[in-house]
């Protein structure tokens, strides 16, 4: 019997062309052997796996949960929506509403996540600054409207865009080949792919001056014990958020370049490297130095938690005699 599964979502129709004689896409003309699916499932789920360690991670202590670690919080949790959206569209989406609205989700999810990269830049450089109230609940209200409300921009503009440039919105023939992760080619240049070189721009940009202000900062400190731990400290931050901005860029990069060129190859590494992103930002922040002291912490402490419950005269006392 033909499920709602294998019939609407995945209904794996026959290759058919497309008008104009063009072939049916690298999407379909790489998934025939199921190799890139394969990929994009276990490496899809690795990263699903890892990004909700990593949120509980920094849930739990309360030593992470300050505004950076708040922020990144978002972060992961829009990078495991991006995920899931992506492993839902393996193999393609055959109903019409529902490629349009996964198309229109990820477009606006991915730049979310760009969204809060940016906000975790201006937070560091705020912070290596000294910038007074970075800390305050407004400052994280800010941060919310900003990295969830300006993307729903790019998402109004990326339906005109869809809507005159297939003539109708509900016009899939250009979407199923690239198994409705992308929009058209247009709509994802001019509405996905420029906000996004501006974000990590604009994110380099606080990196680079976090990086300025933090030298500076450590220059001043006299003892030179103290200002080589400062320094140590804000080249880990540095090359943290750096990795981070790297990732995603190369992933979204390449995967502009694939679907605008139609190229198998570039089409494969997008797809290798968009199901492993999640997994590679979950290693990022949770193997970071300040999340291991956390961890390390913790581990000390539970023996001393243990030897002072046993002082109880309760449990001083002798075990009863076997009967």
């Amino acid at each position: 019997m033909e499920t709602l599964y294998t019939g609407v979502i995945h209904g794996f129709p026959q290759a058919k062309g497309l008008a104009g004689g063009i072939s049916p896409g690298i999407g379909a003309a790489l998934d025939q052997d199921g190799a890139v699916s394969l990929i994009v499932v276990l490496g899809g789920s690795l990263s699903l796996v890892a990004l909700v360690f990593a949120f509980i991670t920094y849930s739990l202590f309360s030593d992470l949960r300050s505004l950076a670690g708040t922020t990144l919080m978002n972060l992961l949790a829009a990078l495991f929506m991006v995920q899931l959206l992506f492993i839902i569209g393996v193999g393609g989406v055959q109903d019409a509403e529902l490629c349009i609205s996964l198309g229109l989700s990820l477009q606006y999810i991915r730049v979310c996540v760009v969204c809060w990269l940016a906000a975790m830049c201006h937070h560091l450089y705020a912070t290596v600054a000294s910038i007074p109230s970075r800390d305050e609940p407004p400052a994280y209200v800010k941060y919310s409207l900003f990295a969830w409300g300006s993307p729903l921009l790019s998402l109004g503009g990326a339906t005109m865009i869809q809507s005159q440039e297939s003539g109708d919105l509900w016009n899939i023939a250009d979407l199923t080949p690239f198994n409705c992760w992308f929009l058209g080619k247009k709509a994802t240049v001019y509405t996905y792919g420029i906000p996004v070189i501006l974000l990590l721009l604009l994110s380099g940009f606080y990196l680079l001056k976090a990086a300025i202000v933090a030298r500076y900062t450590c220059s001043m400190q006299l003892e030179i014990k103290q200002r080589e731990k400062m320094k140590k400290r804000r080249t880990l931050q540095l090359v943290l958020f750096l990795k981070v901005c790297l990732t995603v860029g190369l992933v979204a990069g390449c995967g502009v370049a694939a679907r605008v060129w139609e190229n198998p190859f570039l089409w494969a590494m997008f797809c290798t490297g968009h199901s492993l992103q999640g997994l590679a930002v979950a290693l990022f922040v949770a193997c970071n130095c300040r999340v291991l002291k956390v961890y390390s912490r913790r581990a000390h402490k539970q023996p001393k938690q243990q030897i002072a419950k046993s002082s109880s005269m309760q449990l001083l006392a002798p075990p009863p005699d076997p009967v």
